[in-house]
């Protein structure tokens, strides 16, 4: 179905070659390159009336926005952002004629892309481009006789674009504080509410939400009704405001089983709010609460996942389906009638293999935009007619991946030593099975986060040179309900390494991994895990990488942007512990000598999450007990590597590596050590 009545103009033709250009390998091991490179398309959506689509693409580092004709795909405009190294964020089309988009920008010393809390105007003929809010739409007084525009000093965020008003928009407002020489998040200040006009950039502030950095739920009408955040201590606040009312109160469900309640949107009629909350210590579920009567109704629920998504109807209110992951996405119908799960149904039919989201709609809901994708594709882009039952293939985020030549990610199940039920995936080299070099990948975080089904181009990436590779949703991780999260706190190194160790072993009884052929590897959270498991489990590791980590638990007290923060030291008390030889008996720098394998240390010089200070601890512990490591220093970049340089790399050195320890070269030499020995 991927080319069903298409045909693209001669213009758009050459307009997408020049984006995505083919990569002319036919074959199966493609170049770095392939998978290192950003996507050339990151969103395609459509304006309210179906007559214009917006594009976001890559050039040259950097996003750009085009806007296409819906009927013939024809070019009509493309723009970008003024001033080095900023790019296109997020894209709204707030009316049929006028779209709003973020701005993200890095810099030459650091590499690390950010929303820099601008916001721009544009009409869709390319008039009107201006920017509208943020730091740098502020005006001299001198310079006009109406009050001038302040200049905002923080992030923001569009909490309802006031379908019914095509001028202006509800944005949250997060204000900055000076520290030192740069601008960091004022978490004391009040979170701000303004409607803004998108023409003028003139604001008006209606409201200030009762806690710091907290998020807002407006009604059908555009009123601010819920403020959700967590205190210093983390601990979860929301509050509610009545209709007639100008007060905030705490709001509380009297008798409800649930924890950490989070409203996510009102019936139309405003009288009801779906709410979303744990059950006990268990897994998330959806409810529907009456504000008139305070009953509540409990929608959804499965015990072993959380819900990963809550599907609305095309008036952006009523839940109609929810989706779960416990391996491959699954979506659970809520309403059968609904003509949102009428088409999602169609689509999961039509795209078999793949998960399915419709991005986009018109008002009329004649045209969708409908993302595909799979644990082997990428995402495509298709128009969907819903009078004529069509899907028009538009273009794909990476055009040169060809799916049959990636690998497929199986669910993974298994028990634990302690009998705890754990979900991952192992993704298996194309046509390989048995026996193979495999690299266990534990994820970063760790708290809150998982790992999903899905295109991950850093796993297709290892699998496409011929490596297994295993992902474990470990103790910690999130998507499994509080208590399995809360079970890693405390553990890092113990309970959640186990896990991991767990996990590999079962591969090696499953006869995929080579036993003499593994190396785990991570970033963040995942490369201590890597450091930790070489610690812990000496002889079944062949070799670890780890970048951008973390190896000196009481460091993290000390240095890094967590640390900078009340709630971040209040995270840090919950996650690592208070007791200070704890952590260091659970850090990779004080068991550096129980470490037999060869070790990769990759990290960059402006990481603020992780500083370089971490790495070098672990070097020079490395060093003094005469183990075997290398090492590189990434320049310019952060907690991640956003240059295309640097990702290829640092790619392209761990790859060397791998090869060197469990790849055909460690073959190699194995075999060769064997015939020599008599």
């Amino acid at each position: 179905m991927k080319n069903p009545v298409l045909t693209i103009s001669a213009l758009l033709f050459i307009f997408l070659l020049f984006l995505f250009p083919a990569s002319g390998n036919a074959e199966s091991t493609l170049d770095i390159h392939d998978f290192t490179n950003f996507p050339a398309v990151r969103n395609v959506k459509i304006s309210p009336d179906g007559l214009n689509l917006s594009i976001v693409f890559k050039k040259q580092g950097r996003d750009f926005l085009g806007i296409l004709d819906r009927r013939t795909l024809k070019v009509l405009k493309t723009f970008g952002v003024k001033g080095a190294r900023k790019s296109v964020g997020k894209v709204y089309w707030v009316n049929n004629k006028r779209i709003v988009y973020s701005v993200t920008q890095s810099y030459a010393w650091d590499k690390e892309i950010f929303d820099n809390g601008e916001l721009v105007g544009v009409n869709i003929d390319g008039t009107q481009h201006k920017l509208i809010f943020g730091y740098g739409a502020g005006e001299s007084q001198i310079a006009t006789r109406r009050r001038a525009k302040k200049a905002e000093y923080g992030n923001q965020e569009i909490i309802d674009l006031l379908k019914k008003d095509d001028k202006n928009i509800l944005i949250a407002f997060f204000p900055w504080r000076v520290k030192g020489h740069t601008w960091v998040n004022n978490e004391n200040a009040k979170t701000i509410i303004y409607r803004l006009n998108v023409y003028t950039g003139e604001k008006q502030s209606i409201d200030y939400l009762p806690l710091p950095n907290a998020s807002a739920i407006t009604d059908t009408k555009g009123r601010v009704r819920f403020a959700v955040g967590e205190d210093d201590n983390n601990y979860y606040k929301i509050f509610f405001k009545p209709l007639h009312s100008n007060s905030w109160q705490p709001f509380d469900i009297k008798d409800f089983e649930g924890r950490k309640p989070r409203p996510l949107s009102f019936t139309e009629d405003n009288n009801k709010v779906y709410i979303s909350a744990n059950v006990d210590s268990g897994t998330r579920a959806l409810y529907l609460f009456n504000l008139k009567t305070g009953s509540i109704k409990k929608i959804f629920h499965d015990s072993n996942v959380d819900i990963s998504d809550y599907i609305r109807d095309f008036s952006g209110r009523k839940v109609v389906a929810v989706a779960t992951d416990l391996g491959k996405p699954e979506y659970h119908f809520l309403d059968q009638k609904s003509l949102k799960v009428k088409y999602q149904k169609m689509f999961l039919k039509s795209f078999r293999g793949n998960d399915v989201v419709i991005t986009s709609a018109t008002r009329l809901v004649d045209f969708l935009i409908v993302f595909v994708y799979s644990d082997t594709n990428p995402g495509d882009f298709y128009l969907f007619d819903t009078k004529k039952r069509q899907a028009h293939y538009i273009v794909s985020r990476r055009k040169q991946i060809d799916p049959k030549y990636m690998a497929t990610s199986k669910s993974l199940v298994f028990k634990a030593r302690d009998g705890q039920i754990l979900h991952g995936y192992i993704t298996l080299p194309f046509h390989q099975h048995k026996n193979l070099p495999m690299v266990v990948l534990p994820h970063g975080g760790p708290h809150g986060i998982r790992d999903r089904w899905g295109f991950d181009w850093e796993t297709q990436l290892l699998a496409n040179r011929g490596y297994a590779v295993l992902q474990v949703n470990f103790r910690g991780s999130g998507g499994f309900g509080i208590k399995f999260l809360e079970d890693g706190y405390g553990k890092w190194g113990t309970l959640m390494q186990d896990d991991i160790t767990d996990a590999t072993k079962e591969m090696i009884t499953k006869g995929i991994a080579d036993p003499n052929r593994i190396c785990i590897y991570g970033a963040s959270y995942g490369a201590y895990a890597a450091l930790m498991g070489v610690v812990r489990e000496p002889n079944l590791y062949q070799c670890a990488i780890g970048s951008a980590g973390v190896y000196n638990l009481p460091m993290m007290f000390q240095s890094g942007d967590i640390a900078t923060r009340k709630n971040g030291i209040a995270y840090l008390k919950d996650a690592l512990g208070e007791d200070i030889q704890d952590q260091k008996n659970r850090s990779p720098v004080y068991n550096v000598n129980k470490i037999k394998a060869p070790v990769l240390l990759i990290h960059g010089t402006k990481d603020r999450r992780a500083p370089i200070e971490q790495a070098r601890s672990l070097m020079k512990a490395l060093k003094q007990h005469h183990k075997k490591f290398e090492w590189l220093k990434v320049s310019s970049e952060g907690h991640g590597y956003y240059d295309g340089k640097n990702r290829v790399k640092v790619y392209s050195r761990i790859l060397k590596f791998l090869d060197k320890y469990i790849g055909a070269n460690a073959v190699h030499l194995s075999r060769t050590k064997h015939s020599a020995t008599p």
